[in-house]
């Protein structure tokens, strides 16, 4: 998948840019369709990346990830946010 900007991850980085691709992540604002709760979602992004910056795994993370869902409130894209996760669990080490 080609960077066209409406979801920012880049799925060739190495496993040292794993971090800076979460960090540079953005994902599309949606309102009254199913979303993730944005706060939460910031909140395990914020945990990968300190945990991949100590060299710990985060695959188990990401696979115990829940979101509250949203609708009628702001929140982000879903596939933006599960591409970006499957990502970051493929190219990171267990």
């Amino acid at each position: 998948m080609s960077d066209d900007g409406s979801n920012r991850y880049y799925p060739n980085r190495a496993q040292g840019g794993v971090a800076a691709t979460i960090r540079d992540a953005r994902f599309t604002p949606v309102r009254f369709v199913p979303g993730y709760d944005m706060g939460e979602v910031d909140q395990l992004l914020d945990r990968l990346v300190e945990a991949l910056d100590a060299g710990r795994p985060v695959r188990s993370t990401i696979a115990r990830a829940v979101f509250t869902a949203t609708r009628f409130r702001e929140g982000y894209r879903r596939a933006d946010v599960d591409a970006l996760l499957a990502e970051v669990a493929r190219v990171a080490r267990a």
